[in-house]
């Protein structure tokens, strides 16, 4: 376990991480991460492009599938 403090970067706050906490993340300097907080607990994850891909594709397809009939409706014209 590690400890660091929550600094006021401008307007917002940040957390520093070492490089050691960067290693077994496997992540690097301006890597995107998923921020989540789950029972007041920060969770920090990198971001793996194919899964988000991934989602967001499923997402698509769900509210396509979901709304199918206001899709056919708009594109009838009616």
């Amino acid at each position: 376990m590690s400890k660091t403090q929550i600094k006021k970067i401008g307007n917002s706050f940040g957390i520093l991480l070492n490089d050691e906490i960067l290693q077994l993340m496997d992540i690097h300097a301006n890597d995107e991460v998923e921020i989540t907080v789950e029972n007041r607990i920060l969770i920090i994850s990198p971001v793996n492009e194919k899964e988000r891909e991934r989602k967001i594709t499923k997402a698509v397809q769900n509210t396509f599938k979901k709304r199918k009939s206001a899709y056919q409706r708009l594109a009838e014209g009616v």
